[in-house]
């Protein structure tokens, strides 16, 4: 596919630095946001949707009220890699400029 990315570890990705919002479950990485309204949702939804067109690598997202649920993996790898968490350092930077918090990550 002529992508350029490397395959991460689960504590690879862990031990990176911006991505303290994100969890690795298995071959991917999710983060929930507290956005505390539908509309403040669907601002942070678009700013993903921003910034995975940007990098042509898209999330799996879930707008309720009021969170946002992200998932992210590199799909045509079946593993996490780099793509991953400079799009998970992106999503989270992006919701801190809209003012919206992480949930915490399950232990």
């Amino acid at each position: 596919m002529g992508r350029n990315y490397e395959v991460l570890t689960a504590e690879e990705f862990q031990a990176a630095e911006g991505v303290e919002d994100w969890q690795v479950v298995g071959v991917e990485v999710v983060a929930s946001f507290a956005t505390g309204s539908f509309v403040s949702g669907l601002a942070l939804v678009n700013e993903i949707g921003r910034l995975a067109e940007q990098v042509n690598h898209h999330p799996d997202l879930t707008l309720t009220y009021p969170k946002v649920g992200v998932s992210l993996s590199t799909h045509d790898t079946g593993t996490l890699t780099t793509a991953d968490r400079d799009l998970a350092r992106a999503i989270s930077a992006a919701a801190r400029g809209l003012g919206v918090a992480a949930e915490q990550r399950l232990a």
